[in-house]
């Protein structure tokens, strides 16, 4: 049988959100055929038992390391049928429409390469979904912890003038949806998995538009985006020594080599900076 859209959902330890997640796709209403990938990385909460038991219907991988995001997502791409592929983050409520309009947009406007939608908080506002190309400046903010004091430094690159109700080309989506089509994978290749997590989407994102592709945002419909849930099970540092090998490999693909280099010495700042924050927390906990 045919497919037309693809979607996978690279998981780690997330089950209270992934069940609900699965069960908003295989209930809505959708005039395409859908297939559905699960990678489950090693999770220690019943993850994987929960699919096989509850969602017989999906194609489970089960790997038994946290091996990321992007090697995870390309072992599901090498099996994936679908003509519309969609990346989908575990912590998400995909709502009526999304799919539709997704596989309609992709597949009758080619001159669009990646796909991203209005991604909505709880609350129904929308979330920072649509940013600016990473600069020098914005990531030693970032990683210097600048921006927490002074958050107008990367309100630039954080793309705060953005208008969410309006459909439009911009720099780079969200990587938690992020929809494609899989005749992309023949042109522009697979997620570069030497990125653990982090950077992998804008890296795809530069690599489309260097095929003369735009990267498209389209807000007639959403997503309910619970945000990080997964990396909020981590420890500051483990996420902070992933998030900034991420961004060194980043700049060393895309930037100067000075710039990388510059990004390579702040490195263990940021580092340090997560250290004492898990510190600060267990000794705060302790107190409590």
């Amino acid at each position: 049988m045919d497919v037309d859209i693809s979607i996978i959902i690279v998981s780690w330890n997330v089950r209270e959100r992934l069940e609900p997640n699965l069960q908003q796709i295989f209930s809505l209403p959708c005039k395409y055929t859908v297939e559905v990938f699960v990678v489950d990385n090693g999770s220690k909460d019943g993850s994987a038992k929960m699919v096989r038991e509850k969602f017989p219907q999906v194609n489970l991988i089960q790997n038994d390391w946290d091996a990321g995001f992007a090697g995870p997502n390309n072992q599901a791409l090498r099996l994936a049928k679908g003509k519309v592929i969609l990346l989908l983050n575990p912590d998400m409520l995909i709502q009526e429409g999304a799919l539709d309009r997704t596989y309609e947009l992709l597949t009758q406007e080619k001159k669009i390469g990646v796909l991203g939608i209005r991604l909505n908080n709880e609350f129904g506002k929308p979330i920072g979904s649509v940013r600016r190309l990473p600069t020098l400046g914005s990531q030693l903010a970032v990683i210097l912890k600048l921006a927490r004091f002074f958050p107008s430094i990367i309100s630039f690159y954080m793309y705060e003038d953005f208008d969410y109700s309006k459909s439009q080309e911009v720099p780079q989506v969200r990587g938690s949806y992020f929809s494609f089509r899989r005749e992309l994978l023949d042109t522009v290749g697979y997620l570069d998995d030497r990125y653990h997590i982090w950077f992998e989407e804008v890296d795809y994102c530069r690599r489309v538009t260097k095929q003369g592709l735009s990267i498209f945002y389209e807000a007639s419909v959403c997503c309910q985006d619970f945000v990080g849930c997964g990396f909020a099970k981590m420890k500051h540092l483990e996420k902070q020594f992933i998030f900034t090998d991420s961004m060194r490999y980043y700049f060393w693909k895309w930037h100067p080599w000075w710039q990388a280099i510059l990004i390579s010495f702040a490195r263990p700042i940021g580092i340090m900076f997560a250290a004492f924050a898990d510190i600060f927390e267990r000794v705060f906990k302790k107190k409590v």
